[in-house]
């Protein structure tokens, strides 16, 4: 598993001419799937946006891009929503406040969100409990309402 705050920042590097294509600014993620769907570039050429589909490989020091198929293209709308997950406020579905976004692991190979860590005390939530992202907050599963 990799953390976000280590993919924020890596270069983009294309793989068929190793060129520089810019640097992550973000991950764009689908709640329904709980899978990153796009890169979000900075400094890019060429678009902000890469989909994940395009990405060949992600370690400690670059993500490595297909661009045979084309160039980078345009953010989705969603885009400055998920740029700037980390210290976003977490909601629960009964509008809970639960804290600040600390973290995110992903499988840097399929694109699978692992945990959430939310709060000072860093409590893992499965990516699983994650229903939608918004530019105010994230919000999650929570188990039965609380009692009134």
């Amino acid at each position: 598993m990799m953390l976000l705050s280590q993919a924020l920042g890596l270069s983009v590097v294309s793989a068929e001419d190793a060129l520089p294509a810019g640097e992550v600014a973000g991950l764009g993620i689908d709640p329904r799937t709980c899978r990153i769907t796009e890169l979000y570039l900075k400094n890019a050429k060429s678009g902000d946006s890469v989909p994940w589909a395009r990405v060949r490989g992600m370690g400690p020091d670059a993500a490595i891009i297909d661009t045979a198929a084309g160039e980078a293209g345009r953010s989705s709308p969603h885009s400055r929503a998920h740029k700037r997950l980390l210290g976003k406020r977490v909601l629960t579905e009964y509008g809970e406040d639960i804290g600040t976004l600390t973290e995110v692991t992903f499988d840097p190979d399929t694109g699978a969100v692992g945990d959430l860590y939310i709060g000072r005390d860093q409590t893992p939530t499965p990516g699983s409990h994650l229903i939608g992202i918004g530019p105010y907050a994230l919000v999650l599963a929570a188990g039965p309402p609380p009692a009134r």
